[in-house]
């Protein structure tokens, strides 16, 4: 065979390859469904914060003008109720702060034309929520239960045992049903799925992509 005709060979193996449609995953269903996923977490995570915002605001308000109008409807206003509204309405402060400072956020990528690309984006949204809302929990329960300690141990120290061990009482599971109404249903999506995530592969047009990604 001739130089020329071994070129005009190559040449047209080339153009055949170049021809043939490339092998594209079809990334559109599982887009899709994360995209549903997000958007519904994005209404959660809006409610939850709101939700305790209000409530936290709303508890430390009412507890500082009872106490700044000495007044207790049940009863009495000493030194001892005196104190234990200003030690509630510091709690609750604090708690209405961290939903302001750190509040709980979706993040839902725009549609692209490349669905592979989109399902990336996708995916590094819920992985990034997951952590989020695995973090948040821990530190609103644990930040929570130290902090209900720490206003105990005070009434404790200015007053009894038992006023310290009421407040307790009365304030723990506020910070427990904080916690626990948290939504969560990333990072249970992501725990089980996220082995999955870490060998991605794509193509677009001529070129083919192969994403390796690490565990978490």
């Amino acid at each position: 065979m001739s130089t020329r005709s071994a070129l005009l060979v190559v040449a047209l193996l080339a153009t055949h390859a170049r021809a043939q449609p490339s092998a594209q995953p079809d990334c559109a269903p599982e887009a899709d469904r994360l995209r549903a996923h997000l958007v519904e977490a994005e209404r959660s995570t809006f409610r939850w914060n709101l939700g305790w915002t209000v409530a936290f605001g709303a508890a430390s308000a009412g507890q500082l003008a009872l106490a700044l109008a000495e007044w207790n409807p049940g009863g009495e206003f000493d030194a001892k109720y005196r104190d234990t509204l200003y030690v509630g309405a510091a709690k609750a402060g604090i708690g209405f702060a961290s939903r302001i400072v750190l509040p709980l956020r979706t993040h839902v990528p725009l549609p692209q034309a490349d669905r592979c690309a989109e399902l990336v984006a996708l995916r590094t949204s819920v992985s990034d929520l997951a952590i989020k809302e695995r973090r948040l929990f821990w530190l609103t329960h644990i930040g929570g239960t130290a902090l209900n300690l720490a206003g105990a141990a005070l009434l404790w120290q200015r007053h009894s045992f038992s006023t310290g061990a009421v407040s307790f009482v009365i304030s723990y599971p506020v910070g427990v049903a904080s916690a626990y109404t948290l939504p969560r249903k990333s990072w249970k999506l992501w725990r089980a799925e996220r082995a999955q995530w870490m060998v991605t592969a794509s193509a677009s047009g001529e070129q083919a992509t192969l994403s390796l990604g690490g565990s978490w």
